[in-house]
Formats: C-alpha cells, structure tokens, sequence
C-alpha cells in the first residue's frame, strides 16, 4: 500500500519507504512478541522439555539471524555439561531434542583434583554465571578454544561472532549454557551480537532456565514420592517379624510385566504401549497395594499355624494331652481294668485303646492340621471333631483336648487365618482405597488408588472387596494381580507355608484362570515370555525352581 504524503514523488517514495521499514520493523517485533507470548505459555502447559528448548533455540536464532546455536544441560552429578541441541545452518546439522541424538562427550567442569575447570568458554560462564560475549572467537585470549579450532578444521567452517549465556533459576544457579554464533546481517554477512541481541536472547536464556527448572523441580519431587511411597511400604514389612519382602517383590515384577509389554510385538499385547507417566503409574500402584496393611494388626499378619493366638495355642493343646496322659495313668493304677477300659473308651469316644498312645497320635495328627494348606479334606476336619468331644470331668476337675477357639481355628481349610481374622487381613483393601484416594495425586497419576486397590478382585466378580468385574478393571489392575498371586504362591519367607515350586505355583494359577479370577491373554504372556523364569531367577530358591511344561499349563484354562 503506497501513502501520499507530498507532490514531490521523490519525497513521497522515500517517505513510503521509511514507513515500509518501519511497518516491516514492528511487524518483526510484533512476531517476536507472539514468539515470546507462546514461549512462555509452553512454560506452563508443555511437559516436554526439549520442545521448550527448541522453541526457544529456534526463537533466538530468528531474532538474530544466528548461523548456529547449542544448548548444553548441567548432568545430574553437576559434573558436566552435556549437549542438549546442536543447530548449524551451514553445515545443515541439527542433533538432539526431536531430532537424532548429538552423540558428543560431555564437557567437564572439573579437573581430575576437582578443580572448576574455567579455562573453556562454556565451563567458564558456569563458574563465574556471566555472560561472554566475543566479536572473534578466535581472538579470545585466556581461553582453551582449541575445540572451536579443531571442529572449524574439520568442518570447513569459520566461527567467529559467539556469545555464551548462563541458564540461571531463581537460586542463582546455573541448570545450564546457551550459546549463538555468527549472527547474519540481510546481505548474509557475519556481524556482531548487539545490546539488542544480548537483551533478547538473555530473555530466553531466562526462560530456558525457567523450564529446566521445573523439569527438575517436577523430577525431584516425583523421586520424593517414590522414595516416600518405598519408605512406606519397608515401615510396613517391617512390622512383621518375618523377613518379608512381599511389597518389593510385587512392585517389582509389575514393573517387569509393564515393560515386557511394552516391547512386546506380537500376541494380544502387540498394540499396547504404556507412557512413561503411565509406567510410573503403575509401579507406584505396586509400591502402595498393600499400604492398607498398616492397620492390620501384627498378630494376623503374623499368624504362623491356625492355633496361633496372643501365645502358641498349640503348646497349651500338649500341655492338656500331657496332663490328659499322667490322668490315665494315675488312673490306671487306682481302677479295676475293666472298669479303667471302659472309662477311656467313653472318654476318648471310641473302641479302647492305650490312651498314651492315642494321645500322641492325636497330638501329631493336631500338629500336621495346625499347618496352613491350600486345602484340609473332609475326614481330617471329622477326626478333629472326634477330637473335639474328648472333654468331661473327673472328681470335680475337668480334662478336654480342644476348647471352641481351637476347634474353630482348626476348621480352617485354607491358610492359617479364621473367618474372622481374615476379614481383619481382608480389610486392607478397603484401607488402601481410604487411603490413596483422599492425596491429591497429579493427574497423570490419579489412577494410582483405584489400580492398587484392586489387585484382590477378580475377573468373574468374586473378588474382594467390591466384587468388580472384568469390564470394570484394566490391564493395569490385573497386572499387579498376576504379580501379587505368583509372589505370595512362591514366597519362602511366608511364616505359615511352605514356598511352592514354580510348577507348582504356575498350576494353581492356571486353576485360577480357567475359575474365571486372572487374565487369560496375561497369564499366557506371562509363560510365554519367560517372565515368570526371569523373577524366578533372581528372587527363588534354587530348589524351588523346577522343570515347568507350559503347554500342558495353558491347556487347563483353553478350552478345545
């Protein structure tokens, strides 16, 4: 558009042009604003650090027609400055953030006495957390610039114009290094970094700063977490008086399950891909899956036999069958003998024989029932009942084997734990819920709760304890399930079982599927890709490892 501001056309055109400079001017300024403006809306809303710094780098670039830029990142040791992003126009390089890594060894801060390394433009803006800023590189006296030298040599390239920036927070330290070089003027022509450029690219060193800052505020405080939810769950295995490491385990082969996944190709699995925010999901779900155990009490954690009270129920049962014994002793010697058989077979309740001897054979039948199983038959619990009835009174002082307690801890089919006592340990579950869902977990973690207090429900709805159905829990829910039932079944630090062998183990869960209560594609995965072996490996008996015949497993729960 052209404006007409006098009749002179000399005067009108240079007066056109001036305001052709000047609208161009305040439309490159306008861009750099937007740039800016969307820079710092990243800062806030982008997690991905080297997309910030891109934008960044590339903003920098634009505002000062930079032939080339490198960004260098603090090492987590504070150590080094490792190499973020490389960009050079003219050799056509560009390495690191999106693109292919940059590959070069770290810069070192200190010598090998520790002494700050300054004799490097980079290290020195480091130490000293000031800007350099040189018209020729290469006249840069009381620096090291042989890299520069040896990389221009190589390359065919010329570096000249540099200026160097500290990545300062708000602390005053130094995250990191951002350096231009050959600023361009409109002719293609390498010039100086003016105060305009210094100011500007200081603005975006800041906010380079700003968004490394937060990745390792963010990072640190999710290490917080985690370490917190680790110190969490040792306080609670702890409290047994067991060497149990039940928590670390689980957590630690749902972290295997959750990235065997992830590199799986083939199989149900193929198309399943878990996010890095996702994975730490999931192994923090497995850290606090049991985090409801710190309200359950030790004596049920515990409870090594199924007599097991306060004290060892089983030693006051051969206290009565000791005292039971001198009894018929003592009255052996004071009644006629017919008169003494028919007295022990009405109290022991059947045919006769010598009580000493049943006695001890009663004691070591009620020893091997007092063992936690995975089930009791019936004619076991019936000769116990038989048992149970040995209970009368002799001149006034009363004898008997069992009191209900013991009767009712005995009935026990599975395990050690009475109905009772397993509601107390089932009641974890709910506690774990209680718990996690009231923190206020970010929200690419709010699954954490609900994944880690479901690992007891079941696919067919007779879990525990909402009784959920398979629609209603995830992959990530039946992965710490599989975890924890193949950990508790192999377990060789539990107080009230014997560990199982993996084939042993590998069964019961086979069962379980074919019931309807795991995944049928997980446990598959699980056998097919060796996971069970690799656990297996580092965390079992070696006697407990044994030959495992996974097609003859998996034909229990396939049907056909």
């Amino acid at each position: 558009m052209e404006y007409h501001f006098s009749s002179n056309k000399q005067v009108n055109k240079t007066l056109n042009q001036v305001v052709m400079n000047i609208t161009d001017m305040a439309e490159d300024q306008l861009k750099h604003i937007q740039q800016l403006t969307r820079i710092g809306q990243s800062l806030s809303s982008e997690t991905d650090l080297d997309k910030i710094f891109e934008m960044i780098m590339d903003e920098g670039i634009a505002f000062t027609k930079a032939d080339g830029a490198t960004i260098y990142k603090v090492s987590d040791d504070a150590k080094f400055l490792e190499f973020e992003l490389v960009y050079n126009a003219t050799l056509n390089m560009r390495q690191g953030g999106s693109h292919a890594p940059v590959g070069w060894p770290a810069v070192p801060l200190y010598d090998e006495e520790g002494n700050p390394t300054k004799s490097y433009i980079v290290t020195a803006v480091y130490h000293n957390k000031q800007s350099l800023c040189f018209d020729d590189v290469y006249q840069a006296e009381g620096y090291n610039i042989s890299g520069t030298l040896r990389s221009d040599k190589n390359s065919g390239y010329r570096c000249k114009a540099m200026l160097t920036i500290p990545l300062k927070d708000h602390e005053d330290t130094v995250l990191g290094v951002i350096q231009f070089i050959n600023p361009l003027d409109d002719d293609g022509e390498i010039v100086s970094f003016t105060d305009e450029h210094k100011t500007m690219l200081s603005s975006l060193s800041s906010q380079a700063a700003i968004a490394l800052s937060n990745r390792k505020l963010i990072a640190s405080l999710e290490d917080l977490l985690m370490q917190f939810m680790r110190s969490i769950a040792g306080a609670i295995e702890k409290k047994s008086k067991y060497s149990s490491d039940h928590i670390t385990r689980v957590a630690l082969l749902t972290d295997m399950i959750a990235e065997r996944i992830n590199a799986a190709d083939t199989g149900p699995f193929a198309q399943t891909t878990f996010s890095e925010n996702e994975l730490k999901e999931i192994s923090m779900a497995g850290w606090m899956h049991d985090i409801g155990k710190i309200i359950t009490p030790e004596f049920v954690m515990d409870k090594s036999c199924k007599l097991e009270r306060i004290m060892d129920g089983f030693t006051l049962v051969q206290s009565r069958i000791s005292h039971l014994k001198m009894f018929y002793r003592y009255l052996a010697l004071k009644l006629p003998k017919a008169e003494y058989e028919a007295f022990v077979c009405d109290t022991l309740n059947c045919d006769y024989q010598d009580p000493c001897t049943y006695l001890d054979e009663a004691c070591a039948f009620i020893g091997q029932l007092n063992i936690g199983g995975e089930f009791v038959p019936d004619p076991m619990i019936a000769r116990m009942e038989t048992l149970a009835k040995i209970d009368f009174e002799y001149e006034g002082e009363r004898f008997y084997l069992l009191d209900d307690t013991d009767r009712m801890n005995l009935s026990i089919r599975r395990g050690t734990l009475n109905s009772e006592e397993l509601k107390i340990m089932r009641a974890h579950v709910s506690v774990t819920w209680d718990m996690l869902s009231q923190l206020g977990f970010p929200k690419k973690y709010s699954n954490v709760a609900f994944y880690a207090a479901t690992h007891h429900e079941a696919l067919n709805g007779e879990g525990y304890p909402r009784g959920l159905e398979a629609p209603q829990l995830p992959l990530q829910s039946r992965m710490i399930a599989v975890a924890d039932i193949f950990e508790a079944l192999t377990a060789a630090d539990r107080p009230y079982k014997t560990p199982k062998t993996l084939s042993e183990s590998l069964k019961i869960m086979a069962f379980m599927t074919k019931n309807g209560h795991l995944d049928r594609n997980l446990v598959d995965f699980f056998m097919d890709s060796g996971l069970f072996l690799d656990f297996a490996t580092n965390r079992m008996r070696e006697e407990q490892i044994d030959e495992v015949d996974i097609p003859a497993l998996k034909s229990i729960y396939h049907l056909g």
